[in-house]
């Protein structure tokens, strides 16, 4: 495929990480695309240039995104995104790390924030069940509610492994009930 070249509002990112996520290998199951089909959802890389509109982020700029998903996606050498919605890339872990967080966070933000209302320090009283908190969107959600809210966050887990895991984000266990076997609740009092 040939370099793309932004447009005006576009960033062009040479890409250095990507994830794989549940909803890419579903979409490469029934993918319908004219030529090759480039997949892919969450990327980090760093802006080799930029639309003649673009005023948040330069080249040299290192970046992370959740593609738009009526675009070519993250699984190539270089990809367009639109400024608006890519972020400076966290730099306190690797880019393999950071690469598995765009989607996720942003469908767990979307979430807690957006969908459910609950605002940022709020939430005190409310207690929000999240199944498989040790999923992707899970373990993003119990972090984020944990941190940044007042709800008593309940996660459920099946394995030993992944309950401790939840439990040191955010939903450590006073009490747990098993409702089925190897099932846990935990919440954070």
């Amino acid at each position: 495929m040939p370099r793309p070249f932004p447009d005006l509002r576009d960033l062009l990112v040479k890409i250095e990480a990507i994830s794989v996520n549940p909803v890419d290998t579903k979409l490469r199951a029934g993918a319908q695309l004219a030529g090759p089909p480039i997949l892919g959802l969450d990327a980090i890389g760093t802006v080799e240039s930029a639309g003649p509109e673009v005023e948040l982020f330069e080249a040299g700029d290192r970046i992370w995104y959740a593609c738009d998903a009526t675009r070519l996606g993250s699984y190539a050498e270089y990809g367009l995104v639109d400024e608006r919605i890519a972020g400076r890339r966290p730099v306190s872990v690797s880019s393999a790390q950071a690469a598995a967080l765009p989607l996720t966070a942003i469908t767990g933000w979307e979430l807690l924030f957006d969908r459910l209302k609950v605002p940022e320090s709020g939430g005190n009283g409310q207690s929000p069940l999240v199944v498989d908190a040790s999923g992707g969107v899970g373990s993003i959600l119990v972090q984020l509610a944990s941190k940044l809210t007042a709800l008593t966050v309940i996660g459920t887990a099946s394995r030993a492994a992944t309950q401790t895991w939840v439990r040191e984000f955010g939903a450590p266990c006073h009490r747990s009930w098993h409702t089925a076997p190897g099932s846990i609740y935990c919440c954070r009092h």
